[in-house]
């Protein structure tokens, strides 16, 4: 079985176009959903306020209280 295929450069160019149109949807329907919630947006604002006034410390700072190397990073999937 061959280890590459060809795909007609119009299809392909299609197919990146439909990529950054799902892209734009997730980002909308993201901006969406965090503003209509009024609980999540209160607690950004608290956060905000917050860092703004330095009542916050460094990643380092809470890796090393945790004895975390500081390459640690947490589990995450990335979006697909």
């Amino acid at each position: 079985m061959p280890e590459t295929i060809q795909v007609p450069a119009g299809l392909f160019k299609k197919f990146l176009r439909a990529g950054e149109v799902l892209s734009e949807l997730h980002e909308a329907l993201e901006d969406y959903l965090i503003s209509a919630n009024p609980t999540l947006l209160r607690e950004l604002r608290v956060a905000r306020r917050e860092h703004v006034s330095g009542k916050t410390h460094p990643l380092g700072d809470l890796r090393r209280e945790l004895n975390l190397s500081p390459s640690a990073r947490a589990s995450t999937r990335e979006p697909k």
